[in-house]
């Protein structure tokens, strides 16, 4: 097991359960940041859920199960890997459209898929 896969499996645990609950229950903030995002950014979102290694579904632009688990759980693969410097936020729609639009940008790409610690900040 490599350190990518055990540091998703430790920092995922809480954002797992965030998730199940009601922040993310009532009013789907990740659904609703999605939905406003242009077809090219959500289709962005997706590729660098998937270069990640986060998500295993198609590059369609739609929101489903898969996007959202793997939102979750790369939110929580970034804040650990920027040791702290990033934290996205999913308990909110406005926050969580900030962190989609960073990960559309590739803003979020040396945390999400580099080693982090390289990149110069």
């Amino acid at each position: 097991m490599d350190r990518r896969s055990i540091l998703r499996g430790l920092v995922a645990l809480p954002f797992a359960a965030m998730a199940s609950g009601t922040a993310l229950a009532q009013g789907d903030p990740l659904a609703e940041a999605f939905a406003v995002l242009s077809e090219a950014e959500k289709a962005a979102v997706q590729q660098e859920l998937l270069t990640g290694g986060f998500y295993g579904g198609a590059v369609d632009a739609r929101f489903g199960p898969g996007t959202r688990a793997a939102l979750v759980e790369a939110a929580a693969f970034i804040a650990e890997n920027s040791g702290g410097r990033e934290t996205p936020d999913v308990t909110t729609t406005v926050a969580a459209e900030s962190y989609l639009r960073r990960l559309a940008s590739g803003e979020l790409a040396a945390w999400l898929y580099g080693e982090g610690a390289e990149a110069d900040y």
